[in-house]
């Protein structure tokens, strides 16, 4: 069976759009306050409300790997970190340190509304709505990071891979996919 089937179809003109080129060229640009937080989107696919909730007790450094609870179904995943992306995290943190700290919560995904979700992603949100605005690209929401990635994925299945995407320039060349 084709694991691809499995991918969530990509749906045009939503804010949860697939990222192009131009835009991850604009968003990873500069160095910026949530430079580590859409890198992490974007090379593991994982929700922006459980990176939110991530602390250093969750990264497998030996590993590469992140583990946690997806909040939405409580069940336990681990996705591929690339190293390079763990060496801008400090080692030897105490482990309940949010990765996120000016967005981390320990109140329960259940526990919340909607309301209290969108002002807790907000910032990371309207900054990325921001600089896609003033590079006159059309806005995108946190959510269009992982619809990338799994594009990434798909393509990957399909014989164009995070390398060859990497050459062709669309990812920034600090950022490397793991395979899947």
């Amino acid at each position: 069976m084709d694991s691809t089937q499995d991918l969530p179809r990509i749906i045009e003109g939503t804010l949860h759009r697939l990222l192009q080129p131009e835009d991850l060229a604009t968003i990873f640009r500069y160095d910026h306050d949530w430079y580590r937080y859409y890198s992490l989107l974007l090379t593991t696919g994982i929700w922006p409300v459980d990176a939110a909730m991530l602390t250093f007790n969750n990264i497998s450094w030996a590993r590469s790997v992140i583990g946690h609870f997806r909040q939405t179904n409580n069940k336990y995943e681990e996705v591929s970190v690339p190293p390079q992306l763990l060496d801008d995290y400090p080692q030897g943190v105490p482990p309940e340190t949010p990765l996120f700290p000016e967005l981390f919560s320990a109140v329960e995904y259940q526990e919340y509304r909607l309301e209290q979700l969108s002002e807790m992603l907000g910032p990371p949100t309207d900054y990325l709505e921001s600089i896609l605005s003033a590079a006159g690209q059309p806005v995108a929401s946190l959510v269009a990071f992982r619809v990338t990635y799994d594009q990434i994925i798909r393509d990957s299945h399909a014989g164009s891979g995070p390398a060859e995407l990497q050459l062709k320039g669309i990812l920034p060349e600090k950022i490397k996919l793991p395979r899947s």
